[in-house]
């Protein structure tokens, strides 16, 4: 029996929510239906005493969820994917429209305003952070959650 335990303790450790990263503020952009991909934002807060590191992210509405950048390149707006994301112990990182974010790819549907979902951060540590995303058509809104 202890050799049983032992073998799992490894992977139920890995499974368990980093309490250090915290996600505040996650909210999806709401497009026309016929849109086949989307984005959302959030704030993350490494409050711990080691860097964290993201590395996918994933929703039920989507079939991939990436990391991306929008940034201007000689006079125009590019968007390129990231393979991650770090945050330095005490970094914060806002992800927001016209910066980093995350590509939700491949929707089964678009989501409405005033849906809410469940969005999950895989971290390179095996772990995973989830929080709710309000569903929006903009940043303007102000009917925003805080869970980590």
């Amino acid at each position: 029996m202890a050799a049983l335990v032992a073998a799992i303790l490894p992977f139920a450790a890995g499974a368990q929510p980093n309490e250090a990263l915290e996600l505040k503020n996650a909210w999806v952009r709401a497009l026309p239906p016929l849109q086949p991909n989307t984005s959302a934002y959030l704030t993350l807060i490494n409050r711990g005493d080691v860097p964290v590191a993201i590395i996918s992210g994933s929703v039920d509405v989507a079939e991939k969820v990436e990391i991306h950048r929008t940034s201007e390149v000689d006079g125009l707006m590019r968007m390129e994917q990231l393979e991650g994301l770090s945050l330095a112990p005490g970094e914060q990182v806002e992800l927001a429209p016209g910066g980093t974010h995350l590509m939700l790819l491949e929707l089964a549907s678009m989501p409405a305003p005033g849906d809410e979902i469940g969005l999950c951060l895989q971290l390179a540590s095996g772990g995973e952070v989830c929080t709710v995303a309000d569903v929006r058509k903009s940043a303007a809104a102000n009917n925003q959650h805080q869970h980590h």
